[in-house]
């Protein structure tokens, strides 16, 4: 921690610009002692702003041309062996060369948490030193003699919130962590601090600095033009509608519950029964997601969950020059007035990235894809009839495809479907050939599980190269950009707390003074359900004579598939396999791909032809022993500190 970073007095000066990202991304750099760094509102908001750069970009952070390193669950594979996905698939936890655990390597002889591009910056166990610089923040504020309560305020808010935000982020994958809330100095013992017994002590730390910083912060940044204390939005007037990443309530309440939830899982409470949780832990973290809800209600930020027909612009833009500069989720890019946005990392210098894309797609520029595992899929998502295909009597596994939750077909490239819209493609390259022997199974993915991911780009993203006979569509600018947090997801969140106590269950309804009418579990996944025109879970069971009412268990698998579908192949997947206490079941290890035949031998599209023979394969077997597999090993270095810090079990 001594050497966690470079030059503590030097303070990256970032001056209001016309855009946000340009705001968070370009740096001047200045020495200056502690006096000057904190003079002012302006001097410290330059340092804070370089916290903003620790925040791990998870789809990019490590190799932007091999992108999507943050799949690790049971979800997808690749026969790429450097990728974080090849590793994690066979138990190899302690050698991370890429991705976003460990920072990547800068050859350009830029320090990483300067880098205006996230792939070469800070990975998650770099968070410690954002932490440190929060605690110089909160260890100084009383020299800011020249800023305004208002300006203190937002200092101390992000600074107790990047506090709280980082350790969370690294107890995520390490488990119980000392909680450093001050500046250790290396002098004597101060850096000897014991490691907690349990997850909760760490993370009832961290909500207590979130929970502070909420009191600071602002619902907008926005919402200050006319504060005569906010004196230095009177001279930067460009800021106003540029505040898109800067900390607010809602960023703050979304991830205050999140680390509760996370807190209360039953992996951290520490049980071994899957349904499990801790319920006061479950009912302050419902609470925290009600307060998000009601900014939602209200429009706070342009908050507004995404439906069927703009769903997929919360996780791609446009490919006009205009399109590209807007940022997925967001109100703007929805054209909805509304957006799912709430938290992100800042972006590349210019723009994001088309890597998830080019690593998913069929025709992309990746030697090998990334593609969703039948495994998963099957499990995942159920019927048209709202049921799991296991539980829905009209299921037939050789009909794998037919009559499937909407979102099965929003999300997936099955046999058959158009991949090249251009009218003069040719056929052999416009409909997917996904059977066994099929184009995309050979020359170019012989690895295929009979799938591809189409999350994250439009059909029409073809590079040219991949397609070797006729035309293709050849739009390869737009942008996808993986979200921190997204309103769905704080909706599931909530879903999930009340699910899991007693007091709230499946349909009881809490009463909270800031959220009237606050919706009970059931109403949320329903309400998520209908945005695709799933039926509601009620009837979707009494179909098969289950009340799901009545069923607590039932249901919370209900709330954790719903969760699945909706947040699927965005980086989710493997804490909550994790937290549920699934990763090392064997249905959860066993990573299956689905090989079939076409009952002609015809090129076109899904009308042409009927997909038969139905048999499911495994690719890879996953190795995750609990509980070794479940938590990071910490450095060696780090055990080696001093005399007690202790080893997560098995390594």
């Amino acid at each position: 921690m001594k050497k966690i970073i470079r030059n503590l007095l030097i303070v990256i000066v970032l001056f209001f610009t016309s855009s946000c990202e340009r705001y968070l991304d370009r740096s001047i750099e200045t020495e200056l002692d502690s006096e000057d760094i904190f003079k002012d509102f302006a001097h410290a908001q330059g340092f804070v702003e370089v916290m903003y750069r620790y925040v791990v970009n998870y789809a990019l952070c490590g190799n932007q041309n091999d992108g999507l390193n943050f799949l690790l669950g049971d979800e997808s594979l690749t026969t790429n062996t450097g990728m974080l996905i090849y590793k994690w698939d066979n138990g190899i936890l302690t050698d991370y060369p890429l991705g976003y655990f460990k920072r990547p390597l800068v050859s350009d002889g830029v320090n990483a948490y300067e880098h205006v591009q996230p792939t070469k910056r800070p990975g998650i166990w770099d968070g410690w030193a954002a932490i440190r610089m929060a605690n110089i923040v909160l260890a100084n504020m009383d020299k800011m003699t020249g800023a305004t309560e208002t300006e203190k305020n937002l200092i101390k808010g992000q600074a107790l919130f990047f506090r709280a935000y980082f350790h969370s982020e690294i107890m995520k994958y390490w488990g119980a962590i000392p909680y450093v809330d001050v500046v250790l100095t290396g002098n004597g013992d101060d850096f000897k601090m014991p490691r907690p017994k349990t997850y909760k002590e760490s993370a009832m730390k961290a909500d207590a600095d979130f929970a502070a910083a909420a009191e600071l912060l602002p619902y907008s940044w926005d919402d200050l033009q006319n504060d005569p204390n906010a004196r230095f939005l009177t001279f930067k007037p460009e800021t106003f509608g540029n505040n898109l990443l800067r900390i607010n309530k809602a960023i703050v309440y979304s991830f205050k519950g999140k680390n509760l939830l996370f807190a209360a899982s039953p992996l951290m409470k520490g049980s071994t029964d899957t349904y499990d949780y801790d319920q006061e832990l479950c009912e302050q973290a419902a609470a925290d997601f009600g307060r998000v809800i009601q900014m939602d209600r209200d429009n706070v930020n342009s908050l507004g969950l995404a439906n069927k027909s703009n769903y997929n612009k919360l996780f791609y833009t446009g490919s006009t020059t205009t399109e590209r500069t807007y940022w997925p989720g967001t109100a703007i890019n929805m054209g909805s007035g509304q957006g799912e946005f709430i938290f992100s990392s800042t972006g590349a210098a210019l723009n994001f990235t088309t890597a998830p894309a080019k690593s998913m797609m069929p025709y992309g520029s990746y030697a090998n894809p990334i593609t969703p595992t039948h495994s998963f899929i099957h499990k995942t998502f159920g019927t048209a009839n709202g049921l799991a295909c296991d539980e829905d009597p009209t299921f037939s596994k050789q009909k794998e495809f037919d009559n499937r939750d909407p979102r099965f077909y929003k999300n997936l490239v099955i046999d058959g479907d158009t991949v090249i819209r251009s009218a003069s493609a040719s056929i052999k390259y416009k409909y997917a050939q996904l059977f066994t022997g099929g184009l995309l199974r050979t020359s170019i993915n012989a690895y295929s599980t009979g799938y591809f991911i189409k999350k994250w780009s439009d059909v029409t993203f073809n590079v040219p190269a991949a397609v070797k006979e006729g035309t293709s569509d050849n739009i390869t600018s737009f942008n996808s950009f993986r979200l921190g947090m997204r309103l769905t997801d704080v909706y599931l969140m909530y879903a999930e707390a009340l699910a899991a106590t007693t007091k709230y269950g499946v349909d009881k309804v809490p009463v909270y003074n800031f959220l009237p009418n606050a919706p009970s579990s059931l109403d949320v996944i329903n309400m998520i359900r209908a945005r695709f025109n799933v039926p509601s879970v009620e009837s979707a069971y009494q179909t098969i004579g289950v009340v799901i009412k009545g069923d607590p268990h039932k249901y919370m698998d209900v709330v954790r598939r719903e969760r699945s579908i909706e947040l699927c192949f965005e980086g989710h997947r493997w804490d909550d396999l994790r937290r549920w206490l699934w990763a090392h079941k064997p249905e959860y290890k066993a990573k299956t791909g689905i090989d079939f035949d076409r009952n002609k031998t015809v090129l076109g599209n899904r009308t042409t032809f009927t997909d038969i023979n139905f048999t499911e394969r495994v690719i890879v077997n996953r190795v995750c022993d609990y509980p070794k597999h479940y938590w990071l090993p910490f450095p060696t270095n780090v055990t080696q500190m001093y005399e007690g810090f202790e080893q997560n079990p098995g390594w």
